[in-house]
């Protein structure tokens, strides 16, 4: 339980975290207030193996569903965050949605 709790606040910090470039599996649209983008990826740290994540869209992001489909696609290479220390606690880059959302 402690674990999970630092997990949770160490994402506070994670711009300070190294980056790997990462490679998108699958994007998934759904609604609620607006449009949830998730985005799941995938990455590897040096010889460490492959980890995976998941990042929803911040709430100030806005874009419609055709113009989404067009600029993410399985495959696409992304910007990974993660801790040293455990790879398996990550975040997706921010200025991955910042540049999506400058490209729509």
């Amino acid at each position: 339980m402690f674990s999970e709790l630092r997990d949770q606040i160490s994402l506070l910090f994670f711009r300070l975290w190294p980056t790997a470039e990462g490679s998108i599996t699958a994007v998934d649209l759904g609604y609620g207030r607006g449009l949830n983008v998730v985005i799941v990826y995938e990455f590897s740290v040096g010889d460490d193996g492959l980890y995976t994540g998941e990042c929803r869209s911040p709430s100030w992001f806005g874009a419609d569903v055709p113009s989404i489909n067009k600029k993410l696609a399985v495959g696409q290479t992304v910007a990974v965050r993660y801790r040293r220390d455990r790879p398996s606690v990550n975040k997706l880059d921010p200025g991955v949605w910042r540049d999506l959302e400058d490209g729509l």
